[in-house]
């Protein structure tokens, strides 16, 4: 894959929850350049340094920064696991944003599709370039025909993955994307991340999110909600990752390195990732 590097790309066409891409570029950003660091992203902190944005107003929010690194480290390891055993599968990446995580698992057959706003994937190609096995979609996923794009063999595996978006939809958006992928796409596996409601009646409160115009629509309180969707979900995994909180206290403000034990209990539940195995 070829990569293109413009200095300064400006972000002022970012709006409501297009802008909260920036919150993800930035926590990757920031753990890259960790001396311990838990993963490496290169790519991001290239972008972050050629992007015109103001990154600091994100920088008090120590727990969507952590959530944030240890939700990459989770869905990366599960699309690593996906490869290992379906290497030349495809791979759908809905609500991409600067997402870099085909930079960072290629296994060099893979057919990857990065899909998001138009405005979105305007800025991404001043960062990356297309190729035969990667490629661009400018549409809203909830625009449907996103889906005739995807070039498909009879049989070959799919994973989508949607990180960071599900939140930002209403249940009725979550349940007709769910419902269109699986009478267009089926059989698949689709891998989300969610909050739980209370949490997702908290937009104002959050760290980061509170800084931008957009809010949470939904939550899900529990993975088994989803087999009531539809017959053909079945729950495959149910990851609630913020239970790490406790195993990096070096990521913790020092206040909260002497209570981590009680931040466990407070943030466990409140979000979760989602494995579906749609037939």
């Amino acid at each position: 894959m070829k990569t293109v590097v413009k200095s300064h790309a400006t972000t002022e066409q970012l709006t409501g929850v297009a802008e909260t891409l920036m919150i993800t570029l930035y926590a990757r950003s920031l753990e890259t350049q960790q001396p311990d660091s838990l993963f490496q992203d290169p790519k991001a902190v290239e972008i972050a340094q050629a992007t015109d944005y103001d990154f600091e107003k994100y920088a008090k929010g120590w727990a969507s920064k952590l959530s944030t690194v240890i939700r990459v480290q989770e869905f990366d390891c599960i699309a690593k696991d996906f490869l290992q055993e379906n290497p030349n599968a495809i791979v759908i990446n809905l609500g991409c944003g600067l997402c870099t995580r085909f930079t960072r698992i290629d296994n060099g057959s893979v057919r990857w599709y990065e899909v998001d706003f138009p405005e979105v994937i305007a800025l991404r190609r001043q960062f990356f370039e297309e190729s035969d096995r990667y490629h661009f979609i400018a549409k809203s996923i909830l625009d449907f025909t996103w889906i005739d794009t995807i070039q498909r063999q009879p049989g070959q595996p799919l994973l989508i993955l949607m990180e960071g978006v599900s939140p930002y939809l209403s249940e009725t958006e979550n349940r007709d994307l769910i419902s269109h992928v699986q009478a267009r796409l089926a059989p698949l596996e689709l891998v989300f991340d969610a909050l739980n409601r209370k949490t997702a009646n908290r937009s104002k409160k959050h760290d980061t999110v509170s800084k931008t115009e957009a809010e949470f629509k939904s939550g899900i309180d529990s993975g088994q909600e989803l087999e009531a969707w539809n017959s053909n979900i079945t729950l495959k995994n149910e990851i609630y990752y913020l239970k790490q909180f406790a195993d990096y206290p070096q990521r913790l403000p020092l206040w909260a390195r002497y209570l981590s034990p009680l931040l466990v209990i407070l943030f466990k539940s409140s979000s979760q990732i989602l494995q579906l195995k749609i037939e």
